[in-house]
């Protein structure tokens, strides 16, 4: 349910956020949570949604409200998102936008929008679960109804997760980077040593307390790409996903075992397909010829081959949707070709050459997918100065 301008509503924000500069680990991570989590003190109402009744007021005069066994809750924007699909009230927002219109003044808007949306709530009798967390504003802590979730939805702190991961990774395992906001948690972790310009193996955890995501472990690949701090997170391989439903604890620690093994396996096999398309591409940049760059000699003679090899359908399926054959890796189906060429760009030291490796990938992009006279790709010549 998307909120009416008019309204005011507690936004979504960043708590904390460590990088790998920092040089934590995850018993570092799991303190500062810890610590965090006291402070939050959340709670937890259960009452159906006909027993709840909200409040809609100016900003200056604390917004729109909830009112939980007569206690006044502020709403988070999230919170009043997650409202929406538990009122039976198809295009609320829209009734919602008609009824400001209407209204003559703003006392009418708020007057107006309380009575419609309170008389939704009258005809839900789901029971639901209201969750509660302190939030330091302005100085001052206030208690913010920042999550509504079905009374099935099993709780899982981020204490809990990090505890999970502690468990099975280790309290030393290195941080990259761990970011706790008002709706999830995200935590790196590093499956080896970083390494400039390198892709390493890397865990991504994931969790939410208030509804918005699944506990979840990613197996990705991740790279430094310069010493001030940028970096990129690569494909994915492999992820367990663990819904916050009956016993959670019990469950993911029966399981994950198992899954971190998979998902290892396919990092490392990601990792393999990764080398022997640099392996590829180191292969061209030694049989290209002066007059002609890397990525020409590449595509030109990846157009001949393709010429002899397929018939004019299968060609319009490369383009048009990516279809592999039984030679393709990452470097080597045609609409890969952009893709390749912007993650080469990343492995040259010149500037000035890694931007004329994005000119060819815009070209390629722009003009080469749509041209079906000549070559297969129309590319730029590339300077013998890259």
């Amino acid at each position: 349910m998307v909120a009416p301008a008019n309204f005011f509503f507690f936004p979504s924000e960043t708590i904390l956020e460590v990088d790998h500069t920092q040089s934590r680990v995850v018993g570092d991570i799991l303190y500062l949570q810890r610590r965090i989590a006291a402070k939050q003190d959340r709670q937890d109402y259960f009452l159906r949604g006909n027993e709840v009744e909200l409040k809609f007021r100016p900003p200056g005069e604390g917004g729109v409200v909830a009112i939980l066994d007569g206690r006044e809750f502020p709403l988070s924007k999230s919170a009043w998102t997650q409202l929406g699909q538990y009122l039976k009230a198809a295009g609320l927002t829209k009734i919602l936008e008609a009824t400001i219109k209407l209204a003559p003044d703003e006392q009418a808007v708020f007057a107006a929008c309380q009575t419609v949306v309170n008389a939704w709530l009258l005809c839900t009798a789901k029971r639901l679960r209201w969750r509660v967390v302190n939030r330091r504003v302005e100085g001052k802590v206030v208690s913010v109804l920042d999550g509504i979730v079905s009374d099935t939805y099993a709780p899982f702190s981020h204490v809990e997760a990090l505890e999970v991961v502690a468990k099975f990774f280790g309290e030393d395992q290195s941080v990259i980077n761990y970011r706790l906001t008002t709706t999830e948690m995200r935590l790196r972790l590093a499956e080896e040593p970083m390494v400039l310009n390198k892709p390493i193996k890397m865990i991504e955890v994931f969790n939410s307390e208030t509804g918005h995501r699944s506990l979840s472990f990613w197996g990705r690949l991740w790279k430094l790409i310069c010493s001030n701090g940028m970096a990129a997170t690569l494909k994915d391989y492999g992820r367990s996903r663990n819904n916050h439903v009956g016993e959670m604890r019990q469950r993911v620690e029966n399981i994950l075992p198992e899954q971190l093994i998979g998902i290892r396996q396919s990092m490392f096999e990601g990792e393999e397909i990764r080398k022997q398309a640099a392996d590829v591409r180191l292969a061209w940049e030694g049989e290209s010829t002066s007059g002609a760059g890397v990525v020409e000699a590449f595509i030109t003679a990846e157009n001949e081959r393709r010429k002899v090899k397929m018939n004019g359908r299968q060609l319009k399926a490369v383009f048009d949707h990516g279809v592999p054959d039984e030679t393709s890796g990452e470097y080597g189906t045609l609409s890969f070709v952009e893709n390749a060429i912007t993650r080469g760009a990343q492995e040259l030291d010149s500037m000035r050459a890694q931007r004329l490796m994005e000119d060819i990938a815009f070209d390629v992009l722009q003009r080469g997918l749509k041209q079906r006279d000549g070559d297969l790709i129309h590319v730029r010549p590339l300077p013998a100065a890259a």
